[in-house]
């Protein structure tokens, strides 16, 4: 199955990733702005207003209107959705800033589904990795942060402040904010799972 990118409210940019488009309550308008007809808009749509919710109809081939009293949130209605229909990669833009709590989740979800979930804005970059060796170039993220849940183990290679199976828990904070000093990096994770954040500061 092809990538879905799933598109929140607080979407921005929109970058060109090959994959199909899904829109999320008011993110489905910023796509519609940026020239992007979704293949489905999902949420309460208690973002949007009258105008925008006809333009969505309009426009979207497929839409689920879901009931604004429920247990999670729109972006967990639509990676569920996404995850029903098949999907092995999904991207959400739009996921991080705003309303803390909804950005906690989303980090969550992310961290909970490692390989399947990535987090995009136009400042940060957040994926979740299990065990194994991975390899990272130095591109437009100045800054690369490692966290857990849990308890992991985890080596830096190529990296400003290096690494040899350090022992991360949820309580660690000293893995913030590190970066690499050569064009190409690597990371193992040895046990554990563990959420990688790229940064870099907001253009003035």
């Amino acid at each position: 199955m092809p990538t879905a990118v799933i598109a929140l409210k607080l979407t921005d940019a929109v970058p060109q990733i090959e994959g199909d488009y899904i829109g999320v309550d008011k993110g489905t308008v910023a796509l519609l702005a940026h020239g992007i007809k979704a293949k489905l808009a999902i949420g309460d749509f208690d973002s949007v207003d009258e105008r925008e919710m006809q333009q969505i109809r309009e426009n979207i081939p497929e839409v689920i209107s879901l009931n604004p009293i429920k247990d999670d949130t729109d972006s967990e209605a639509a990676f569920n959705e996404a995850v029903r229909r098949g999907y092995d990669r999904i991207i959400f833009l739009g996921a991080l800033g705003g309303r803390a709590d909804h950005t906690l989740i989303n980090l969550r979800l992310a961290y909970q589904h490692p390989g399947l979930v990535t987090l995009i804005d136009e400042q940060n970059t957040a994926e979740a990795f299990i065990p194994g060796t991975y390899e990272i170039k130095k591109e437009d993220h100045a800054y690369i942060s490692f966290f857990t849940e849990d308890d992991a183990e985890i080596s830096l290679e190529g990296f400003k402040y290096p690494l040899s199976h350090c022992r991360l828990t949820e309580k660690d904070l000293f893995t913030v904010s590190n970066e690499l000093n050569q064009a190409v990096g690597h990371f193992t994770i040895h046990h554990g799972t563990v959420l990688m954040i790229q940064s870099k500061d907001k253009e003035q």
